[in-house]
């Protein structure tokens, strides 16, 4: 038999206590008062003789109750028979190896797989690991299952296998999200694998931990109690490190109109020690000739901003390199070409364009030509409207109303998935309504306006008014409106409110037809009647008709790695053979009505092909992944995980830990402890009973039977 606490046996040796209160002579037990005694003193009680003990048996008694204590308080248990076999305690480890873009500097690659390898040697035969690799997503190499399952001397070697195809990618470092799947993926094993015990649960980083990781997924998570993150930080070769970046939407008065630029900034590291820079197109031309690179001079931890010329040599967009730094794998900024989108824009109505007070005027004046989009607006009266002018407008507005011919041509427009803008002028566009909504009839009037009417309520969440969701654009209230039509919404009980006036009308309301939408306006926006045109609204609510309806693509100058990318409304109604060439050359082929692109797992200059066009666009590193700098880690501290130093557990300390956490175990299993408390109590009861008896009072005094 064995102790798991056995210091507490030595309080066996407290028996010697009622041994020697049995062995001091007490006082008679009934008092007879003697006349020839009572002026004698009293005596203190003395020891008897060892030979006179009385009440051995009760002595006795109170000695095994107390070797009772002290034995059960000493934990006993009976080892294991030498042939059964032990399951010793280990640890639980999920180890995170870091394969982002910024482990891509030089010599950090190796650093990182000599770690996971030596994580792997300093495993004892009990512990269960997993390996992880992240970068913003985690994907599993080794899981615990599969490590139960592989034969101990097989691990090394299929662990190798897998670093060996493993290198780092361009995506960016989302470190929450990979130590939430680390320690979710702890506490699973622990649910399927609760047969063994384990000593300690823990988590190991291995990461250069630079400044830009993500750590918002552990924001809103709780980190599990008793479990340790170890962090292995891999060492930069040099601190230096900046990156370009591409400033979009900004001008620069100063420069001449027929030269164009690009702005970029460029954003040097917190650490570093070079502040001198250069930056030039990849083969060295820009305004079509061969230039010097430009110099730059950004301070450590800060950022400037320099023009390049644009090339005019006819490639397809460039690549600008910035030398100086100590790491190049963020050295490289790709620009697109700037996508020129053609608009084909259909206004139906008898309206001067020169004519300020109608609606067309304004039209043409909102929607004016840029460097990226270019409208192409055509003005039609409804009468002898041909069938190709519909079809080959992206967005039709309807401003008069429409004899039933070219009605059926403006329906199947909209049935196959494009936009129609209807705008009431007058009570009479109830006809062209109701057509194009294929109802009998839309029954409609001129509104009774006291002075104006204003929107009382509008729908923000829909797609087309979503722009306008923020309390500084979404006001309103200072456009008036002085006529408008009352339309009776129950005879288009599918159509769906945007906005109403304050009287409860509608104002704005759609409906689907087919795979298109009908927007309707009850109200005009010329001055006689609204202050729509005039109101900072209006532009902006034509460009997001336009993009609604797909007229226009929303295309932005670049892209980062992992983002989603629109493919235009134009090339995927027009081809069915869309396919993507990614920097590498190789080709993806996107399935019949896809409508994003994602696949954007490197930078450089993607190209959409179809027989309709080709279009170029630019996906560049994410800025934050640039950031090099290590994070604190108290920042990851903050968040709640528990941290430990790194430092290696001699094999020893964990051989000693196994075995006494098996100590526990076998003892916490069998608790003899239990029945030692138990024979306690029968003890106790007994020596409660014979010491009772024998206390008793005798039937004669002593004095009496003398």
């Amino acid at each position: 038999m064995s102790f798991l606490y056995p210091l507490f046996l030595a309080g066996i040796a407290v028996i010697g206590v009622p041994i020697l209160l049995h062995m001091i002579r007490r006082n008679t037990r009934k008092r007879v008062p003697f006349s020839s005694l009572m002026f004698l003193h009293t005596t203190v009680p003395r020891f008897r003789d060892r030979s006179r003990l009385e009440n051995l048996l009760l002595l006795a008694l109170r000695c095994i109750m107390l070797c009772l204590l002290a034995f059960a308080f000493s934990r006993p248990f009976l080892p294991r028979p030498a042939g059964e076999e032990e399951v010793a305690p280990g640890r639980r480890i999920a180890v995170l190896i870091d394969t982002s873009a910024s482990m891509r500097r030089n010599g950090m690659w190796t650093q990182a797989v000599g770690q996971a390898r030596s994580m792997l040697d300093a495993a004892s035969p009990n512990d269960r690991m997993c390996f992880i690799s992240f970068d913003r997503e985690a994907r599993t190499l080794l899981g615990f299952e599969e490590w139960e399952t592989l034969d101990p001397a097989r691990r090394a070697s299929v662990l190798t296998q897998q670093i060996s195809g493993l290198s780092p990618g361009w995506a960016p470092t989302d470190l929450g999200r990979a130590l939430v799947a680390a320690a979710e993926a702890i506490e699973d094993d622990e649910i399927n694998d609760g047969r063994q015990a384990v000593a300690a649960r823990q988590v190991v980083v291995i990461s250069d931990f630079q400044q830009g990781s993500s750590l918002e997924a552990l924001q809103a998570y709780e980190w599990p109690e008793n479990m340790e993150l170890e962090v292995k930080v891999i060492g930069s070769p040099g601190p230096t490190n900046a990156a370009p970046q591409l400033v979009a939407g900004r001008d620069d008065p100063a420069r001449p109109d027929d030269e164009e630029t690009v702005a970029v900034r460029i954003i040097n590291s917190i650490d570093a020690t070079n502040e001198h820079f250069a930056l030039n197109w990849s083969d060295g031309i820009s305004a079509g000739r061969t230039d010097q690179p430009a110099d730059v001079y950004v301070p450590a931890g800060h950022s400037s901003v320099v023009r390049v010329p644009v090339r005019t040599d006819g490639s397809p967009g460039g690549k600008l390199v910035l030398t100086g730094d100590d790491h190049d794998f963020d050295n490289a900024l790709y620009v697109a070409p700037r996508f020129e989108q053609q608009v084909n824009i259909l206004y139906v109505g008898a309206d001067d364009a020169n004519d300020p007070h109608a609606m067309l005027f304004y039209v043409r004046r909102a929607l004016a030509a840029t460097r990226t989009f270019s409208p192409n607006i055509i003005a039609h009266s409804a009468a002898g409207l041909a069938d190709t002018d519909v079809t080959t407008a992206n967005l039709i507005i309807i401003a008069d109303p429409i004899e039933p011919g070219p009605l059926a041509a403006m329906r199947r427009h909209l049935e196959s998935g494009r936009l129609v803008l209807l705008v009431m002028d007058s009570a009479d566009a109830a006809t062209t309504l109701a057509s194009l909504a294929g109802v009998e009839a839309v029954r409609s009037e001129e509104a009774d306006v006291d002075r104006y009417a204003m929107l009382g309520r509008i729908e923000f969440e829909h797609p087309l008014l979503a722009p306008f969701s923020e309390p500084r654009f979404g006001d309103f209230t200072r456009i008036h409106f002085w006529k408008h039509r009352r339309v009776n919404i129950a005879d288009l009980p599918e159509a769906e409110i945007l906005a109403r006036f304050d009287s409860n009308d509608p104002a704005w309301f759609e409906l689907h037809v087919g795979k298109g939408s009908l927007l309707v306006l009850t109200s005009g926006w010329h001055p006689a009647d609204s202050q729509l045109a005039l109101s900072s609204k209006f532009v902006p609510l034509l460009y997001s008709i336009l993009e609604y309806g797909g007229a226009i693509s929303g295309q932005k100058p670049q892209y980062f790695v992992g983002d989603y990318v629109p493919i235009p409304q134009s090339l995927t109604s027009s081809s069915a053979d869309l396919q993507v060439r990614k920097p590498d050359g190789s080709l993806t082929n996107l399935d019949a009505g896809q409508q994003t692109f994602t696949k954007t797992d490197m930078p450089g200059i993607y190209a959409i092909e179809s027989s309709a066009g080709r279009q170029l666009f630019a996906v560049n590193l994410p800025v934050r992944e640039c950031q090099t700098a290590v994070m604190p880690i108290e920042d990851i501290e903050r968040l709640g995980v528990s941290l430990r130093q790194s430092a290696k557990i001699p094999p020893e300390q964990i051989s000693q830990a196994a075995h006494q956490g098996n100590i526990v175990e076998l003892e916490s299993k069998q608790k003899l402890w239990r029945w030692a408390l138990a024979v306690l109590l029968a003890v106790s009861l007994i020596e409660s009973w014979l010491a009772g008896w024998l206390t008793r009072a005798p039937s004669v005094a002593r004095g009496e039977e003398r």
